[in-house]
C-alpha cells in the first residue's frame, strides 16, 4: 500500500464509504424496487420487535412481584392486563420475530439473485462500450475488471442486499432502544453510544484497510487462480502430466498463497490490540448501567422489572452497535467490488468518437493509406511501428512477412481501429478512419485472427456469429461453410449444424483444424469490402491449406484483402507483398520482384523452400 493511501484521514475515507453506499442502494433500486421496498418495510417491522419484547418482559416481572405481593407497587398499565395477557404478548411477538425472520431472508435471497444478474448485465453493457482494445490491456483497469467480474460471481448483489438489510435492521432497532434507554434518563443512550464509538471506528478501519490490502493484492490472486487453473482446467492436463508439473504449480501455490497470508495477518496483528481495547470500553458503559439499575432498584426508585427493561435493552443496544460495528467493518470489503465496479462504469470510452460521423463508403474507391504511421501501446514507449507507409488499393490482394515481432499484427490492429496510431494517419477513400463511424465501418470488415475464438455453442452458431443479424439464415451458413471448406466438417457432425460443439455443454470436440475451418466460413458469413486472415490457417495441413487460399484467392478479387502467412507457398498468391523488419517496411512489390531484388524476403523464401527440398 502506498504512503499516499495509508495518509488517507478517516474522514475521506468515511465520505467515500457513504457514497458507495449510495451506489450500492442505487443499483439496488433499479434493480429490483419492489423486494427493496417489501424488505424495508420487514425490517422496521422487526426492529420494532425487540423493544416491544423487553417492555412486555418488563411488564410480565413487575405484574409477577405484585401479584406475590413482592412489591406494593405497579404501574397502571401493568394491573390493567392480567398475568396470561401479558405472557401472551410477549409470545406473540417473539412469534412474529420467529415468523418474520425466515420470510425476510427468503427475500433478502431473491433480491441478491436479481440484484447479481443486473450487475452482470451492466458490467457487460458498459464494457461493450469499449470500441478497442486499450482498456483490457490497462493492467489497473484489468485488476478492477477481474475483482468486479469475480466478486458478481461470487454472489456480489446477495452480499450487498444482506449487509445492508442487516446494518439497516440494526439501526432501525438502535432508534427503538435509544427512545426507550432516553426513559430512564437521557444520558444513558447517549453515552451508551459514546463509549462504543471507538469500538465502531476500529472495526470500520479494520474493513478498510483490510480492502485496500487485498486490492492491491489483486495480482497476486489472480496469480494464485492461475495456479489453481493448471491444475484442473484440461487444456493443460497434457503438459502438466507429461512433465509432471503438479508438484511444481502446487509449490508454486502455496508460495504466494503464504506471502498473501503472512501480510494480512502481520495486518490484522498489528490492529488486534487496539479493536480489544475499544471493545473492552464499550463493554464497561453496559456494566456500569447495570450497577447503576442495581442501585436504583434497591433504593425502590425503579421496579424489578426495570432491571429487565433497561438493563436488556442496554445489552441490546451493546450488542446492536458492535453487531453494526462488525457489519461496518466489513462495509468496505462488501462495497470493494463497487469502488472497483465504480471505477470501470467511469472508464472513459477508448477510442475517440466524432463529432459527424461520415457512414462507410461502399463501394471503397480509392482504397486505404497508412500515411507516416507511428504506434506504441498504451504504457510503453517502444515504438512497435515507425513512419509506415502503404497502399491497399481496391480489388488488390496485399501479403504482410516478417520476423514474429515486426509489427505486422499490430498493422492489422490499426487497420480495424482497435487502437489509433500515436502519429501519423490512417485514411479510406481520402479520409481519417477516425472520422468515420465505427460501427458501420466494421461492417466492411471481415477478419479471421489466429487466436480465432471456439465458440461453446453450435455448429450453425459458430460460422452465423460472423453476420448475427442472419444468424437464423442457414442458406447463408451453408453457402459460408461451402466457400471455406467448412462444409466437410459438418456433414460429417451427428446432427449437422444443430450439433453442439465444445465439452464444456456436453458437445462434440472438433480438432484444431476443423475449428479453424468453421473460423473461417465465420469471416465468410459477412460480405465485407475489406477481409482480412491473420493467420489463421496454422492448424491446417499444407495441401487444405493451400486449398483453402486457392478458394479464398478466388472469393475475394473484387476486395481489398489482406493476409498474414509464414508459408511463402501462400504469400506468393497475393498482388503485393510488404515485409516488414523492426516496425518499418523494408521491402515491397510483388514475389517476382522481391525475388529479383534478392533481399531478405528471397533469402526467407529461399530457407523455406530448401527446407521442403531437403525433406524430400
Amino acid at each position: 500500500m502506498s504512503e499516499e493511501q495509508s495518509d488517507r484521514t478517516f474522514y475521506k475515507r468515511l465520505l467515500e464509504t457513504i457514497h458507495l453506499c449510495r451506489v450500492a442502494f442505487a443499483l439496488t433500486w433499479r434493480a429490483q424496487p419492489t423486494l427493496v421496498a417489501v424488505t424495508l418495510m420487514l425490517l422496521v417491522v422487526q426492529a420494532a420487535l425487540p423493544p416491544l419484547q423487553l417492555w412486555f418482559s418488563q411488564a410480565i416481572v413487575d405484574r409477577i412481584s405484585f401479584d406475590l405481593a413482592l412489591t406494593a407497587q405497579a404501574s397502571n398499565m401493568v394491573r390493567m392486563l392480567p398475568l396470561a395477557a401479558w405472557i401472551g404478548l410477549a409470545a406473540a411477538a417473539v412469534g412474529l420475530a420467529q415468523f418474520l425472520q425466515p420470510l425476510s431472508a427468503t427475500l433478502h435471497v431473491m433480491a441478491g439473485d436479481r440484484i447479481t444478474g443486473f450487475l452482470s448485465v451492466e458490467l457487460m453493457r458498459v464494457t461493450n462500450r469499449w470500441q478497442g482494445l486499450a482498456r483490457f490491456e490497462d493492467p489497473q483497469l484489468a485488476d478492477d475488471l477481474e475483482y468486479a467480474r469475480l466478486h458478481i460471481e461470487e454472489g456480489g448483489g446477495l452480499e450487498v442486499i444482506s449487509n445492508g438489510a442487516r446494518a439497516l435492521l440494526a439501526l432501525f432497532t438502535i432508534a427503538g432502544m435509544v427512545l426507550v434507554l432516553a426513559t430512564l434518563h437521557p444520558l444513558v443512550p447517549l453515552l451508551l453510544i459514546l463509549f462504543a464509538i471507538p469500538a465502531l471506528v476500529q472495526r470500520w478501519n479494520f474493513g478498510d484497510r483490510m480492502v485496500t490490502h487485498l486490492y492491491f493484492q489483486t495480482p497476486e490472486a489472480r496469480r494464485l487462480e492461475y495456479y489453481r487453473a493448471m491444475m484442473v482446467l484440461p487444456d493443460p492436463a497434457k503438459d502438466v502430466r507429461l512433465y509432471d508439473l503438479g508438484r511444481f504449480f502446487a509449490q508454486q501455490y502455496g508460495t504466494v498463497f503464504n506471502r498473501v497470508m503472512a501480510e494480512l495477518d502481520s495486518l490484522r496483528n498489528a490492529m488486534m490490540p487496539r479493536a480489544t481495547l475499544a471493545s473492552l470500553l464499550a463493554t464497561s458503559a453496559v456494566g456500569g448501567l447495570w450497577v447503576w439499575l442495581a442501585w436504583l432498584i434497591y433504593s425502590g426508585e425503579q421496579s424489578l422489572g426495570a432491571f429487565v427493561l433497561y438493563g436488556g435493552g442496554g445489552l441490546l443496544l451493546h450488542r446492536q452497535l458492535l453487531g453494526i460495528g462488525f457489519d461496518i467493518g466489513y462495509l468496505p470489503i462488501r462495497l470493494s467490488s463497487l469502488r472497483t465496479f465504480q471505477r470501470v462504469l467511469d472508464a472513459p470510452p477508448d477510442l475517440p468518437e466524432p463529432s459527424d460521423p461520415r457512414p462507410a463508403p461502399r463501394p471503397i474507391r480509392q482504397g486505404i493509406v497508412f500515411e507516416n504511421v507511428r504506434f506504441a501501446y498504451p504504457g510503453s514507449e517502444t515504438q512497435v511501428l515507425e513512419d509506415v507507409s502503404f497502399h491497399l488499393g481496391p480489388n488488390e490482394s496485399t501479403a504482410l512477412v516478417g520476423h514474429n515481432g515486426a509489427g505486422k499484427t499490430t498493422i492489422i490492429k490499426l487497420l480495424l481501429r482497435f487502437y489509433d496510431p500515436t502519429g501519423g494517419r490512417i485514411l479510406l477513400d481520402g479520409v481519417d478512419l477516425r472520422d468515420y463511424d465505427l460501427a458501420d465501418l466494421r461492417k466492411e470488415m471481415g477478419v479471421i485472427f489466429q487466436d480465432f475464438v471456439q465458440y461453446e455453442m453450435t455448429a450453425g452458431e459458430n460460422v452465423g456469429l460472423g453476420q448475427v443479424e442472419l444468424l437464423h439464415d442457414r442458406e447463408r451458413i451453408s453457402a459460408a461453410a461451402a466457400q471455406s471448406g467448412a462444409d466437410e466438417v459438418i456433414g460429417k457432425l451427428p446432427e449437422g449444424l444443430e450439433t453442439q460443439l465444445g465439452r464444456q455443454f456436453g458437445g462434440r470436440e472438433l480438432s484444431g483444424g476443423e475449428w479453424q475451418r468453421l473460423a473461417l466460413a465465420r469471416g465468410f458469413m459477412r460480405d465485407a469490402a475489406l477481409i482480412v486472415l491473420d493467420e489463421p490457417t496454422a492448424a491446417l495441413d499444407v495441401e487444405t491449406e493451400y486449398a483453402v487460399y486457392q478458394r479464398f484467392h478466388a472469393l475475394t478479387r473484387d476486395k481489398i484483402t489482406v493476409l498474414i502467412s509464414h508459408r511463402f507457398s501462400t504469400v506468393r498468391m497475393a498482388d503485393r507483398i510488404l515485409y516488414l523488419a523492426q516496425g518499418r517496411i523494408a521491402e515491397s512489390g510483388t514475389h517476382d520482384a522481391l525475388m529479383a531484388q534478392d533481399g531478405e524476403y528471397a533469402k526467407l523464401y529461399r530457407l523455406q523452400a530448401a527446407q521442403y527440398t531437403s525433406d524430400e
